[in-house]
């Protein structure tokens, strides 16, 4: 390629000068409109970077919420976890305090049986004699309100509609309640 600068110093017609300077006129249009593209491009890039800047920004933004939002919930299912456990825990204990107090019941049942079958035929005398007064079903019982609240616990378990209810029991706790009661109610 010639350099146009020694293009153009050669060239002797005129016209040929017209047709370098027009050339080169279109040349330098040419470029000027390819560095305006150029620029309006860059433009354009730039600001589709700082579009995407900001769009990264909001999704990054929204995981973290989204992770805070998932530790919290991972805390909260561990508390909950925590706190079932204690609970299967405390029920197993009461489960097993339950066993023992039925156990105890069973014991006292069977001795009342016992007492029975080896006293008198009278049962009804013995009892108001005072021959069962062994058979405690308040014991630990210190107080009239403690007193009321086991009453009604028993009832709810050996009351003959239930399924376990036994009239023998349940009369066994009302004259225990009463004398209970009466010891109470005089101090």
């Amino acid at each position: 390629m010639l350099d146009f600068d020694e293009a153009l110093m050669a060239a002797e017609d005129p016209n040929d000068i017209k047709k370098m300077k027009a050339w080169m006129f279109q040349e330098q249009v040419r470029i000027q409109s390819k560095r305006d593209e150029l620029h309006e491009l860059n433009r354009e890039l730039q600001d589709l970077k700082r579009k995407l800047e900001r769009e990264k920004n909001i999704l990054d933004m929204r995981e973290k919420t989204i992770q805070k939002r998932y530790d919290d919930n991972e805390i909260f299912i561990a508390k909950k976890q925590k706190i079932i456990e204690d609970a299967y825990q405390q029920l197993a204990i009461d489960r097993k305090a339950l066993e023992c107090e039925r156990l105890n019941f069973e014991h006292e049942k069977s001795k009342y049986r016992r007492q029975r079958m080896s006293g008198s035929k009278s049962s009804h005398a013995q009892y108001e004699s005072g021959a069962y007064e062994s058979t405690s079903f308040f014991r630990g019982v210190d107080n009239d309100m403690a007193l009321r609240k086991r009453y009604k616990e028993l009832l709810k378990i050996f009351h003959p509609d239930n399924k376990c209810g036994d009239t023998k029991t349940l009369l066994l706790i009302q004259t225990e309640y009463e004398n209970l009661k009466s010891r109470y109610y005089e101090s």
